[in-house]
Protein backbone atom coordinates (compact mmCIF):
# COMPACT_ATOMS: atom_id res chain seq x y z
CA UNK A 1 0.00 0.00 0.00
CA UNK A 2 1.54 3.33 -1.03
CA UNK A 3 1.89 5.53 1.98
CA UNK A 4 0.69 9.25 1.77
CA UNK A 5 0.89 12.17 4.02
CA UNK A 6 -2.56 13.51 5.76
CA UNK A 7 -1.94 16.46 2.87
CA UNK A 8 -1.56 13.73 -0.07
CA UNK A 9 -4.56 12.03 0.94
CA UNK A 10 -6.38 15.15 1.36
CA UNK A 11 -5.44 17.05 -1.98
CA UNK A 12 -6.19 13.19 -3.51
CA UNK A 13 -9.22 12.62 -1.89
CA UNK A 14 -10.51 16.18 -3.31
CA UNK A 15 -8.97 15.91 -7.24
CA UNK A 16 -10.98 12.36 -7.25
CA UNK A 17 -14.24 14.00 -6.09
CA UNK A 18 -13.83 17.25 -8.19
CA UNK A 19 -12.90 15.03 -11.37
CA UNK A 20 -15.60 12.89 -10.63
CA UNK A 21 -18.45 15.65 -10.62
CA UNK A 22 -17.08 17.66 -13.48
CA UNK A 23 -15.06 15.34 -15.86
CA UNK A 24 -12.38 17.75 -16.43
CA UNK A 25 -8.68 17.95 -15.32
CA UNK A 26 -8.18 19.41 -11.84
CA UNK A 27 -5.85 22.62 -11.79
CA UNK A 28 -3.67 23.13 -8.40
CA UNK A 29 -5.50 26.89 -8.48
CA UNK A 30 -9.20 25.53 -9.28
CA UNK A 31 -9.08 23.28 -6.07
CA UNK A 32 -7.82 25.89 -3.91
CA UNK A 33 -10.18 28.54 -5.08
CA UNK A 34 -13.02 25.80 -5.01
CA UNK A 35 -12.35 24.54 -1.42
CA UNK A 36 -11.37 27.44 0.01
CA UNK A 37 -7.79 25.47 1.03
CA UNK A 38 -5.51 26.96 3.52
CA UNK A 39 -2.78 26.17 1.41
CA UNK A 40 -1.15 28.33 -1.88
CA UNK A 41 -1.31 27.02 -5.23
CA UNK A 42 2.06 26.65 -5.77
CA UNK A 43 1.98 23.79 -2.46
CA UNK A 44 -1.20 22.33 -3.89
CA UNK A 45 0.76 21.59 -7.43
CA UNK A 46 3.46 20.29 -5.76
CA UNK A 47 1.92 17.91 -3.92
CA UNK A 48 -0.20 17.24 -7.41
CA UNK A 49 2.92 16.40 -8.68
CA UNK A 50 4.28 14.06 -5.60
CA UNK A 51 0.97 12.46 -6.39
CA UNK A 52 1.66 11.89 -9.91
CA UNK A 53 5.01 10.55 -9.41
CA UNK A 54 3.38 7.94 -6.84
CA UNK A 55 1.19 6.64 -10.00
CA UNK A 56 -2.06 7.86 -8.24
CA UNK A 57 -2.66 11.06 -10.53
CA UNK A 58 -1.53 11.61 -14.44
CA UNK A 59 -1.81 14.86 -16.82
CA UNK A 60 -3.64 14.04 -19.97
CA UNK A 61 -1.83 17.48 -21.43
CA UNK A 62 1.35 19.40 -20.41
CA UNK A 63 -1.06 22.50 -20.04
CA UNK A 64 -4.21 20.48 -18.23
CA UNK A 65 -4.71 19.89 -14.94
CA UNK A 66 -4.33 16.23 -13.37
CA UNK A 67 -7.20 13.48 -13.42
CA UNK A 68 -6.58 10.41 -11.15
CA UNK A 69 -4.99 7.06 -12.52
CA UNK A 70 -6.49 3.75 -12.07
CA UNK A 71 -4.21 3.15 -9.03
CA UNK A 72 -5.60 6.73 -7.50
CA UNK A 73 -9.24 5.50 -7.74
CA UNK A 74 -8.08 2.24 -5.85
CA UNK A 75 -6.58 3.81 -3.02
CA UNK A 76 -9.43 6.55 -2.77
CA UNK A 77 -11.83 3.48 -2.60
CA UNK A 78 -9.67 1.63 -0.10
CA UNK A 79 -8.33 4.49 2.33
CA UNK A 80 -10.36 7.95 1.96
CA UNK A 81 -13.85 7.42 0.21
CA UNK A 82 -16.65 8.65 2.51
CA UNK A 83 -19.22 6.48 3.85
CA UNK A 84 -22.60 7.02 2.53
CA UNK A 85 -26.12 5.63 2.89
CA UNK A 86 -29.00 6.03 0.17
CA UNK A 87 -31.58 8.50 1.34
CA UNK A 88 -34.53 7.37 3.02
CA UNK A 89 -36.51 8.33 0.27
CA UNK A 90 -34.58 6.61 -2.76
CA UNK A 91 -34.89 3.41 -0.25
CA UNK A 92 -38.08 3.75 0.42
CA UNK A 93 -38.37 4.43 -3.77
CA UNK A 94 -36.69 0.96 -4.84
CA UNK A 95 -38.80 -1.46 -1.89
CA UNK A 96 -41.87 0.21 -3.45
CA UNK A 97 -40.69 -0.64 -7.52
CA UNK A 98 -39.68 -4.13 -6.34
CA UNK A 99 -43.11 -4.86 -4.54
CA UNK A 100 -44.96 -3.73 -7.50
CA UNK A 101 -44.07 -6.44 -9.75
CA UNK A 102 -45.28 -10.19 -9.83
CA UNK A 103 -44.15 -12.48 -7.02
CA UNK A 104 -42.01 -14.08 -9.94
CA UNK A 105 -38.24 -14.03 -9.43
CA UNK A 106 -37.46 -13.46 -12.61
CA UNK A 107 -39.27 -10.50 -12.80
CA UNK A 108 -38.09 -8.97 -9.80
CA UNK A 109 -34.74 -9.02 -10.65
CA UNK A 110 -35.62 -7.80 -14.15
CA UNK A 111 -36.38 -4.78 -12.05
CA UNK A 112 -33.87 -4.31 -10.15
CA UNK A 113 -31.41 -4.24 -12.80
CA UNK A 114 -34.01 -1.22 -14.31
CA UNK A 115 -33.75 0.12 -10.62
CA UNK A 116 -30.08 0.33 -10.43
CA UNK A 117 -29.77 2.19 -14.08
CA UNK A 118 -31.92 4.44 -12.75
CA UNK A 119 -30.90 5.30 -9.46
CA UNK A 120 -26.90 5.06 -10.45
CA UNK A 121 -27.00 6.96 -13.52
CA UNK A 122 -25.02 4.22 -15.02
CA UNK A 123 -25.51 0.56 -15.93
CA UNK A 124 -27.12 -1.66 -13.93
CA UNK A 125 -26.90 -5.36 -13.83
CA UNK A 126 -28.49 -8.75 -12.49
CA UNK A 127 -26.91 -11.63 -13.00
CA UNK A 128 -29.77 -14.41 -11.76
CA UNK A 129 -29.21 -16.78 -8.67
CA UNK A 130 -27.04 -20.32 -9.63
CA UNK A 131 -29.60 -22.34 -9.57
CA UNK A 132 -27.47 -25.52 -9.62
CA UNK A 133 -26.09 -24.53 -5.69
CA UNK A 134 -29.61 -24.76 -4.29
CA UNK A 135 -30.65 -27.77 -2.41
CA UNK A 136 -33.30 -29.80 -3.99
CA UNK A 137 -37.42 -30.12 -2.28
CA UNK A 138 -39.31 -31.96 -4.18
CA UNK A 139 -40.45 -32.46 -8.44
CA UNK A 140 -44.08 -32.98 -9.68
CA UNK A 141 -44.89 -35.05 -12.67
CA UNK A 142 -48.07 -33.42 -14.42
CA UNK A 143 -49.30 -35.39 -17.01
CA UNK A 144 -50.35 -33.31 -20.30
CA UNK A 145 -50.76 -36.39 -23.31
CA UNK A 146 -50.17 -39.77 -23.21
CA UNK A 147 -46.30 -39.63 -24.10
CA UNK A 148 -46.18 -35.89 -22.62
CA UNK A 149 -45.50 -35.24 -19.18
CA UNK A 150 -44.86 -31.55 -17.34
CA UNK A 151 -41.96 -32.38 -15.30
CA UNK A 152 -41.73 -29.32 -11.97
CA UNK A 153 -38.29 -29.04 -9.95
CA UNK A 154 -38.87 -26.83 -6.70
CA UNK A 155 -35.89 -25.85 -4.64
CA UNK A 156 -36.11 -24.86 -1.15
CA UNK A 157 -35.36 -21.33 -2.27
CA UNK A 158 -38.49 -21.48 -3.98
CA UNK A 159 -37.08 -21.03 -7.27
CA UNK A 160 -38.56 -23.72 -9.74
CA UNK A 161 -37.89 -25.06 -12.98
CA UNK A 162 -40.41 -26.99 -15.32
CA UNK A 163 -39.35 -29.24 -18.20
CA UNK A 164 -42.13 -30.84 -20.89
CA UNK A 165 -40.42 -34.61 -20.95
CA UNK A 166 -41.05 -36.12 -24.48
CA UNK A 167 -41.32 -40.05 -23.19
CA UNK A 168 -41.51 -43.00 -25.64
CA UNK A 169 -43.97 -44.96 -23.41
CA UNK A 170 -47.60 -44.38 -22.09
CA UNK A 171 -48.06 -43.97 -18.16
CA UNK A 172 -51.00 -43.70 -15.73
CA UNK A 173 -51.51 -40.91 -13.34
CA UNK A 174 -51.25 -42.86 -10.72
CA UNK A 175 -48.33 -44.32 -11.68
CA UNK A 176 -46.57 -41.00 -11.98
CA UNK A 177 -47.25 -40.10 -8.42
CA UNK A 178 -46.06 -43.19 -6.78
CA UNK A 179 -42.69 -42.30 -9.24
CA UNK A 180 -42.71 -38.82 -8.28
CA UNK A 181 -43.18 -40.04 -4.55
CA UNK A 182 -40.14 -42.13 -4.84
CA UNK A 183 -38.09 -40.18 -6.58
CA UNK A 184 -38.63 -37.38 -3.90
CA UNK A 185 -38.22 -39.59 -0.90
CA UNK A 186 -34.49 -40.32 -2.70
CA UNK A 187 -33.52 -37.26 -3.78
CA UNK A 188 -34.87 -34.90 -1.07
CA UNK A 189 -32.43 -32.81 0.64
CA UNK A 190 -29.28 -33.33 -1.78
CA UNK A 191 -27.80 -30.43 -4.21
CA UNK A 192 -28.97 -30.28 -7.55
CA UNK A 193 -24.85 -30.60 -8.30
CA UNK A 194 -24.93 -33.98 -6.03
CA UNK A 195 -28.27 -35.46 -7.26
CA UNK A 196 -26.21 -34.90 -10.81
CA UNK A 197 -23.39 -36.63 -9.78
CA UNK A 198 -24.99 -39.74 -7.48
CA UNK A 199 -28.51 -40.12 -8.59
CA UNK A 200 -27.41 -43.40 -10.59
CA UNK A 201 -26.45 -44.86 -7.29
CA UNK A 202 -29.26 -43.75 -5.35
CA UNK A 203 -31.71 -45.00 -7.88
CA UNK A 204 -29.71 -48.66 -8.40
CA UNK A 205 -32.08 -50.44 -6.03
CA UNK A 206 -36.02 -48.86 -6.56
CA UNK A 207 -38.30 -51.70 -7.13
CA UNK A 208 -41.49 -49.44 -7.23
CA UNK A 209 -42.72 -46.17 -10.00
CA UNK A 210 -42.75 -46.77 -13.60
CA UNK A 211 -38.99 -48.91 -14.35
CA UNK A 212 -38.75 -46.81 -17.56
CA UNK A 213 -39.01 -43.49 -16.15
CA UNK A 214 -36.79 -43.84 -12.91
CA UNK A 215 -34.54 -45.50 -15.87
CA UNK A 216 -34.91 -42.17 -17.77
CA UNK A 217 -34.02 -40.14 -14.36
CA UNK A 218 -31.07 -42.03 -14.25
CA UNK A 219 -29.65 -41.85 -17.91
CA UNK A 220 -30.96 -38.34 -18.42
CA UNK A 221 -29.62 -36.66 -14.93
CA UNK A 222 -27.16 -34.22 -16.70
CA UNK A 223 -30.02 -32.82 -18.52
CA UNK A 224 -32.70 -32.93 -16.01
CA UNK A 225 -30.98 -31.13 -12.94
CA UNK A 226 -28.38 -28.86 -15.22
CA UNK A 227 -29.83 -25.50 -14.38
CA UNK A 228 -26.36 -24.25 -15.67
CA UNK A 229 -28.37 -23.12 -18.97
CA UNK A 230 -30.88 -21.63 -16.88
CA UNK A 231 -28.01 -18.83 -15.70
CA UNK A 232 -28.82 -15.42 -16.98
CA UNK A 233 -28.73 -11.65 -16.49
CA UNK A 234 -30.42 -8.40 -16.98
CA UNK A 235 -29.32 -5.10 -17.29
CA UNK A 236 -30.50 -1.86 -17.38
CA UNK A 237 -29.60 1.88 -17.80
CA UNK A 238 -27.33 0.89 -20.98
CA UNK A 239 -28.38 4.80 -22.57
CA UNK A 240 -27.04 6.53 -19.21
CA UNK A 241 -23.32 4.89 -19.29
CA UNK A 242 -23.87 5.23 -23.04
CA UNK A 243 -24.18 9.31 -22.15
CA UNK A 244 -21.18 9.45 -20.30
CA UNK A 245 -18.46 11.49 -22.01
CA UNK A 246 -16.09 8.55 -21.70
CA UNK A 247 -18.18 6.99 -24.46
CA UNK A 248 -18.78 9.76 -26.92
CA UNK A 249 -16.21 7.38 -28.82
CA UNK A 250 -18.96 5.48 -30.63
CA UNK A 251 -16.15 2.51 -30.82
CA UNK A 252 -15.87 1.86 -26.92
CA UNK A 253 -19.74 2.32 -27.09
CA UNK A 254 -19.65 -0.70 -29.37
CA UNK A 255 -16.97 -2.19 -28.02
CA UNK A 256 -18.75 -2.28 -24.31
CA UNK A 257 -22.59 -2.76 -25.67
CA UNK A 258 -20.84 -6.48 -27.75
CA UNK A 259 -19.78 -7.08 -24.45
CA UNK A 260 -22.69 -6.99 -22.80
CA UNK A 261 -24.44 -8.47 -25.47
CA UNK A 262 -22.21 -11.45 -24.59
CA UNK A 263 -23.73 -13.85 -22.49
CA UNK A 264 -21.07 -16.05 -21.30
CA UNK A 265 -18.54 -13.31 -21.09
CA UNK A 266 -20.82 -11.66 -18.42
CA UNK A 267 -21.62 -14.47 -16.28
CA UNK A 268 -18.21 -15.87 -16.60
CA UNK A 269 -16.73 -12.77 -15.66
CA UNK A 270 -19.69 -11.52 -12.58
CA UNK A 271 -19.61 -14.82 -11.52
CA UNK A 272 -15.94 -15.04 -10.74
CA UNK A 273 -15.85 -11.75 -8.78
CA UNK A 274 -13.71 -12.14 -5.99
CA UNK A 275 -16.11 -12.42 -2.16
CA UNK A 276 -13.79 -11.16 -0.02
CA UNK A 277 -16.33 -8.43 1.43
CA UNK A 278 -19.96 -7.61 0.90
CA UNK A 279 -19.07 -4.94 -2.17
CA UNK A 280 -16.26 -5.27 -4.09
CA UNK A 281 -14.86 -2.69 -6.55
CA UNK A 282 -12.87 -3.46 -9.64
CA UNK A 283 -11.11 -0.64 -11.28
CA UNK A 284 -9.90 -0.24 -14.84
CA UNK A 285 -7.25 -2.54 -15.55
CA UNK A 286 -8.40 -4.84 -12.70
CA UNK A 287 -10.95 -6.06 -15.02
CA UNK A 288 -10.04 -8.66 -17.07
CA UNK A 289 -12.30 -8.09 -20.07
CA UNK A 290 -10.75 -5.59 -22.74
CA UNK A 291 -13.87 -3.68 -23.13
CA UNK A 292 -13.95 -2.76 -19.54
CA UNK A 293 -10.58 -1.86 -19.10
CA UNK A 294 -11.81 2.18 -18.81
CA UNK A 295 -14.37 1.08 -16.39
CA UNK A 296 -15.46 0.10 -12.97
CA UNK A 297 -17.77 -2.29 -11.85
CA UNK A 298 -19.00 -2.85 -8.34
CA UNK A 299 -21.19 -5.67 -7.39
CA UNK A 300 -22.29 -7.58 -4.18
CA UNK A 301 -24.35 -10.97 -3.77
CA UNK A 302 -27.99 -11.14 -3.05
CA UNK A 303 -29.62 -14.49 -1.31
CA UNK A 304 -32.20 -16.20 -2.12
CA UNK A 305 -32.76 -18.90 0.15
CA UNK A 306 -29.85 -21.25 0.03
CA UNK A 307 -28.90 -19.99 -3.70
CA UNK A 308 -27.45 -16.50 -4.36
CA UNK A 309 -26.90 -14.08 -7.38
CA UNK A 310 -24.57 -11.10 -8.10
CA UNK A 311 -25.82 -7.89 -8.83
CA UNK A 312 -23.90 -4.58 -9.73
CA UNK A 313 -22.95 -1.19 -11.52
CA UNK A 314 -20.82 -0.62 -14.27
CA UNK A 315 -19.41 2.73 -15.56
CA UNK A 316 -16.54 5.08 -16.17
CA UNK A 317 -13.80 4.99 -13.36
CA UNK A 318 -14.75 8.71 -13.21
CA UNK A 319 -17.75 7.64 -11.06
CA UNK A 320 -19.30 8.45 -7.69
CA UNK A 321 -17.65 5.33 -5.82
CA UNK A 322 -19.20 6.17 -2.65
CA UNK A 323 -22.52 6.42 -3.72
CA UNK A 324 -22.47 3.39 -6.08
CA UNK A 325 -21.11 1.28 -3.30
CA UNK A 326 -24.28 1.95 -1.15
CA UNK A 327 -26.32 1.63 -4.19
CA UNK A 328 -25.27 -1.73 -4.72
CA UNK A 329 -25.28 -2.32 -0.78
CA UNK A 330 -28.39 -1.76 -0.31
CA UNK A 331 -30.01 -3.01 -3.57
CA UNK A 332 -28.85 -6.28 -2.41
CA UNK A 333 -30.05 -6.80 0.76
CA UNK A 334 -33.62 -5.34 -0.82
CA UNK A 335 -33.60 -8.02 -3.39
CA UNK A 336 -33.06 -10.85 -0.44
CA UNK A 337 -36.16 -9.32 1.40
CA UNK A 338 -38.53 -9.11 -1.19
CA UNK A 339 -38.23 -12.36 -2.51
CA UNK A 340 -37.64 -14.06 0.42
CA UNK A 341 -40.55 -12.49 2.07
Amino acid sequence: MIQLTPREQTILKLVVEDFVETATPVSSRSLCKRHNLAYSPATVRNVMMDLEDKGLLAQPHVSAGRIPTDLGYRLYVDSLMPVERLSRSERRRVLENLRKVSRSVEQILQKASQILGEISNQLGIVLLPRFYEGVFDRLELVPITENRTLLIIKIRSGLVKTIMLELDFEISRDTLEQTARILNERLHGLTLGEIKRTIEERLRTVSGGHPSLIQYFKTSADDVFDFEDWEDYYYGGARNILRQPEFSDSSRAEELMSFLENKRSIIQFLGRMPEDRPVRVTIGRENPPKSLKRCSVVTSEYHIGDVHGVIGIIGPTRMDYARMVSIVNYMSRAISEIVTN
